[in-house]
């Protein structure tokens, strides 16, 4: 996780600056008139840009099947940031998958190359589910070069030509993401997005990588992926671990991308046989071990949404000022811990707090 002086720099510093370097200014644009109405009526080829956060492809795919549906003959984009790739390609519904790497003043080859590949795609239609805070989607939104260009509004800045203010009070992440839906009329998909693998494949996922299974064993999942916001320290998670295996009979999975490999590292050595380790790079098998879950502990991380998103029992662990816009407003199965209450305790301590709302018994039957 930065350090506080590091996002007290990127947001007071570099960003602005990123904004004024890269912002529109007295732009005469000598581009050919064209119609929004034809723009909206019959587009044929759309870019769809995810919000950057934890979870933010799996909170939008339901809005992306949305637009899927709405225009069925579209060639439909997603532009995901490189160290989503493993999600992004497991949309089916999606024609076109572009790569980016995050920076923080728009300069690079690596920049220019993504905006040469958007130019070459022609959009008619673009849409920016990111928050108004994040430069890189918005900036990439504009650089597309889409006729259509829908985004969350921030300051002047003309990097949508449809714009949107969001609600200045905290809202939940999917009514928000909607509005660019309803702007245009697009309705609602009433299926959504379903993350399952079929049986066949599921059980071939479960006999490769649960390894030494037993009848009756408990499974749950403890996920050390830095997240958005405060997070347990390494030895809070080990007591979580600890805590978790106390009960007969259960393994921990410890889920965590490559960063945070040497803490995932060290509660395997330390629960042996105990624990087993997945790093998330593969979103059919975490979706496989997800479901052989009895709970999952996670922050505000990718692992917390998908494991929502499928309907998982999950105990969040986030802050109180998180809560209205990332755990659902009706979430049976979800509980929420505050991180912030967990602050000054121990590791025995949290391990207690978490352990007694999320470890069930076994039925003594």
């Amino acid at each position: 996780m930065q350090s506080s002086m590091t996002n007290w720099v990127q947001k007071s510093v570099l960003h602005p600056l990123a904004l004024q370097i890269a912002t529109p200014r007295n732009i005469v644009d000598d581009s050919p008139a064209f119609s929004v109405a034809d723009a909206l009526q019959d587009p044929k080829r759309i870019l769809l840009i995810p919000d950057n956060q934890p979870g933010g492809i799996f909170i939008g795919a339901s809005k992306f099947w949305a637009i899927r549906e709405r225009y069925p003959n579209a060639s439909l984009d997603l532009l995901a940031d490189r160290k989503k790739e493993f999600i992004a390609r497991e949309l089916p519904f999606i024609d076109e998958t572009i790569l980016y790497e995050n920076f923080v003043l728009p300069f690079g080859p690596k920049r220019k190359e993504v905006v040469d590949r958007l130019n070459g795609r022609d959009y008619d239609l673009a849409f920016c589910f990111s928050n108004i805070d994040d430069f890189c989607p918005a900036y990439y939104c504009y650089k597309s070069g889409a006729r259509v260009r829908i985004g969350f509004q921030s300051g002047e800045n003309a990097f949508f030509n449809i714009r949107i203010v969001p609600k200045t009070e905290a809202t939940y992440e999917p009514n928000r993401l909607s509005l660019l839906l309803d702007i245009l009329g697009i309705p609602e998909s009433t299926e959504g997005v379903s993350w399952s693998v079929s049986e066949k494949g599921a059980r071939r996922i479960r006999e490769r990588y649960l390894v030494g299974s037993k009848s009756g064993e408990r499974l749950v999942g403890l996920d050390v992926s830095t997240a958005l916001g405060e997070t347990p320290s390494t030895k809070q998670f080990l007591s979580i671990a600890k805590s978790a295996t106390q009960t007969p009979n259960t393994r921990v999975l410890i889920f965590f991308n490559c960063e945070e490999r040497k803490a995932a590292n060290q509660i395997k050595e330390a629960l042996g046989p105990r624990a087993l380790m997945f790093q998330n790079e593969d979103l059919p098998r975490l979706v496989v071990l997800l479901e052989s879950c009895e709970r999952i502990i996670a922050g505000k991380t990718d692992i917390f949404h998908l494991a929502v998103s499928m309907g998982r029992p999950v105990t969040g662990l986030l802050t109180q000022d998180q809560v209205p816009q990332w755990a659902p407003p009706e979430r049976p199965g979800v509980q929420i811990v505050d991180i912030d209450a967990l602050k000054s305790v121990g590791p025995g301590e949290i391990a207690q707090r978490i352990g007694s709302e999320t470890i069930d018994e076994p039925d003594s039957n």
